[in-house]
């Protein structure tokens, strides 16, 4: 049987740290696609059909926050990653969810610990 590369689609506006990016999730061995704004990545239309989104957010947190509560709309289940200089995040509800839907929590881990050098996952807190 075929062992299948899980597809991964990063959402990354940083040009300087991109290639890099991708080069690291490839080299782990995972199918990476990418949008360079929210704005082809909702054109495309195509979210669904990935492994997991990760949104690099840099100096957008506003339009990954809106873009990620859609998708987390239209595809429910999807996992998605929220990449900071901070760390990884979750967008709000997605842990709970993945644990009632069987999400791929471990797919989650691997790559925040690849990304951000950590294996913790923190939930988006709830605004105040």
């Amino acid at each position: 049987m075929k062992n299948e590369r899980k597809k991964v689609l990063l959402i990354d506006m940083d040009d300087g740290r991109r290639e890099t990016r991708i080069k690291l999730l490839n080299g782990a061995g995972y199918e990476v696609d990418v949008r360079k704004d929210f704005q082809a990545a909702e054109r495309i239309d195509d979210e669904g059909e990935y492994d997991l989104v990760i949104l690099a957010l840099h100096f957008h947190p506003g339009e990954a926050a809106s873009y990620s509560d859609e998708l987390s709309k239209r595809n429910p289940g999807l996992p998605i990653l929220l990449l900071t200089d901070y760390g990884v995040f979750v967008p709000r509800g997605t842990l709970s969810k993945g644990m009632e839907s069987g999400s791929p929590m471990s797919l989650m881990k691997e790559v925040a610990k690849m990304l951000a050098g950590s294996s913790h996952i923190k939930e988006v807190p709830a605004a105040k």
